[in-house]
């Protein structure tokens, strides 16, 4: 049959495998257990609807004197069973996803099988019997969220019980010609339940997909936005994310009434060690200046690269005699860390800092270039006065004309000083 189009026959059993053979997928129930709980409730309402409407609604065999006591019993132990399961669902809150799958096919299947006592008893209105169960099927194939195998096993069985009973009557050929109803019915509950659960698998599985990508493309923004913030050498901050924090830190130190303070680190002679070791060594000498800063300050502060030879350190919650404490470790950490490149004498080659700190209280108004240039005059006047050492100046609002010049300062012509 499918020898003109070779793999079609292949094609068409992974195809009604996947509808008919085909679970929900891991954690489809929980996505959507509100929308679940919610179709049961519509369920047995519509069982109670339409028992109560067919109850009111005249039927020709009413004015012929008919019998119509079993019929109006049926509808009335319909309407009591699906009273009864809507108050249980109602009522237990814990339900497990197995728990409630196997709730909402053995409650709708006793809805059904209750009809057939009465069928069996009541063969001239086999009709009634038939309309009023099939669009009770119908429902549950609509609205429940049945799987493809669960609701054509349903109807199967129902197709089959339902003749069964008739060919047990004298009824047979009259039985028979409700078959293309049946058949219809039948066919509208499959279909429309393998197309509304091929249609909420795709969009749960679209979701998933969706939501995994904005999960991985927010993981990739971070990851970006980390690698934007961080120097490539030392893999401390860079000067934009420190600005960004020392506004941060203003708005937190005026919120909670505490001083922070700012701290300017100034590598000695780099550029000496660049031109006598090479550009390895000054590395390295950059990386242990950052190691010494990582392990000395706390998770809270911020340590940062602000420049090629100089370091700053943002700190909340501090006091003056802690600054300076922290100034000196800082300090005496960097200069008590050789690098591993020899002098000429054999010795390990040794490395100094110079600091300048401030501290700036809350209800100061400074700019980050204000006590950048508060502090970095203090650096100068380190420097001249021989380097490696702690200088703790006041913040003061600065006139960029009276920053000392590069020709004023006795350490310029020994470095070269680079400002992003």
């Amino acid at each position: 049959m499918f020898k003109w189009f070779p793999g079609i026959d292949r094609r068409i059993r992974l195809l009604s495998k996947r509808i008919f053979f085909n679970r929900y997928p891991q954690g489809f129930l929980e996505t959507n257990w509100s929308e679940i709980r919610q179709s049961l409730v519509a369920h047995y309402s519509f069982c109670i609807l339409i028992s109560l409407f067919t109850c009111f609604l005249p039927d020709s065999r009413t004015f012929n004197g008919d019998s119509l006591i079993l019929l109006q019993s049926s509808r009335v132990t319909l309407i009591v069973l699906s009273l009864i399961f809507l108050w249980r669902h109602a009522r237990k809150k814990d339900w497990v996803p197995k728990k409630l799958e196997f709730y909402k096919v053995w409650t709708s299947s006793t809805l059904l099988v209750s009809f057939f006592p009465f069928l069996y008893l009541d063969r001239a209105h086999y009709d009634i019997y038939l309309h009023q169960a099939t669009a009770i099927l119908l429902s549950m194939n609509l609205l429940l969220w049945l799987t493809t195998t669960t609701a054509v096993a349903t109807n199967l069985v129902f197709c089959l019980m339902f003749f069964g009973i008739c060919y047990l009557g004298e009824s047979k050929v009259e039985s028979f010609k409700e078959f293309p109803i049946l058949l219809t019915y039948l066919f509208v509950g499959t279909f429309g339940n393998v197309v509304m659960n091929y249609w909420r698998t795709m969009d749960y599985r679209d979701k998933r997909k969706l939501s995994g990508a904005i999960l991985r493309l927010k993981a990739k923004n971070l990851q970006i936005r980390m690698i934007s913030n961080l120097d490539d050498l030392t893999d401390l901050y860079n000067r934009r994310y420190l600005i960004e924090q020392f506004d941060i830190f203003k708005k937190r130190a005026k919120r909670h009434k505490f001083q922070m303070a700012l701290v300017i680190l100034d590598l000695d002679h780099l550029k000496d060690i660049n031109d006598r070791y090479g550009h390895r060594v000054g590395d390295e000498a950059l990386h242990t200046l950052s190691a010494v800063m990582k392990s000395r300050v706390r998770s809270t502060d911020i340590c940062a690269r602000i420049g090629g030879d100089e370091f700053c350190v943002l700190l909340d919650s501090v006091d003056p005699k802690s600054l300076k404490t922290l100034c000196e470790s800082l300090r005496m950490g960097v200069e008590n860390h050789p690098l591993s490149v020899l002098d000429a004498n054999g010795k390990q080659v040794r490395i100094t800092v110079s600091i300048g700190a401030t501290i700036l209280s809350y209800d100061e108004e400074f700019s980050f270039d204000d006590l950048y240039q508060s502090i970095d005059c203090g650096l100068y006047k380190s420097k001249a006065a021989g380097r490696n050492r702690v200088t703790i100046v006041e913040a003061s609002k600065q006139n960029f004309k009276n920053v000392p010049s590069p020709e004023s300062s006795s350490s310029w012509r020994e470095e070269v000083r680079i400002y992003k």
